[in-house]
């Protein structure tokens, strides 16, 4: 799921195949929301199947992150370094803004979103938990190195089972770049998923390293 790295070796195709997984997680939420099946296949099912497929597919690229949340958690592990980690994030932004932008010109209709809404603690917390139990995934794919169906299963089904958790009372993002392009930005669904990631995979790594 995620490649150490050192200072200085954020490779160009790494930071490309962080945009285009992020593109495809993004424009699949964005189709869910907005398709003709957006009422028989929950958008959780729709998002941890395109991680699912993402993780296949640039796993081995990239760790396929995906999500600024994971980077940031993986960088407060010391999985990733600064540089890498600031190249991810901008190309995850990127690349939800891009599926946003890509969404808009299909549809040339106005683009069915989920705003942010008024601050609430309760939001941020289930915003925040389930990203924990989605971070926790995905410190178990890297920390039992985990790879092809195993990772992608391991990783994309925390994603649908956070997503669900948090969905009782937040929308559910658990991504930041995602938060762009589905127009829910806030401080909930800015900062909840990098607190409940860091939170998270520290949990983890604390449960396993006290065996």
């Amino acid at each position: 799921m995620a490649r150490k790295s050192k200072a200085g070796d954020v490779s160009p195709g790494a930071v490309l195949a962080e945009y285009f997984g992020t593109f495809m997680l993004a424009f699949a939420v964005l189709a869910s929301l907005n398709g003709v099946l957006a009422s028989f296949i929950p958008t959780a099912v729709v998002a941890g199947f395109a991680l699912f497929l993402a993780v296949l597919t640039i796993g081995g690229v990239s760790g396929a992150h995906i999500n600024p949340g994971v980077t940031l958690g993986l960088y407060s592990l010391r999985k990733v370094n600064m540089e890498t980690a600031v190249s991810y994030v901008v190309a995850q932004v990127a690349g939800a803004f891009s599926a946003s932008a890509i969404m808009n010109v299909l549809l040339d209709a106005e683009v069915m979103t989920l705003t942010a809404g008024e601050f609430d603690s309760r939001v941020f917390l289930a915003e925040a938990l389930g990203m924990l139990f989605f971070g926790m995934g995905v410190a178990a794919a890297v920390h039992h190195k985990y790879k092809g169906v195993d990772g992608a299963a391991v990783v994309g089904g925390s994603l649908f089972l956070g997503i669900m958790f948090a969905s009782v009372l937040s929308n559910g993002i658990l991504n930041p770049a995602v938060a762009f392009s589905v127009e829910s930005v806030s401080v909930t669904y800015l900062l909840a998923p990098v607190l409940g990631a860091a939170v998270g995979m520290h949990l983890y790594n604390y449960i396993v390293t006290h065996d």
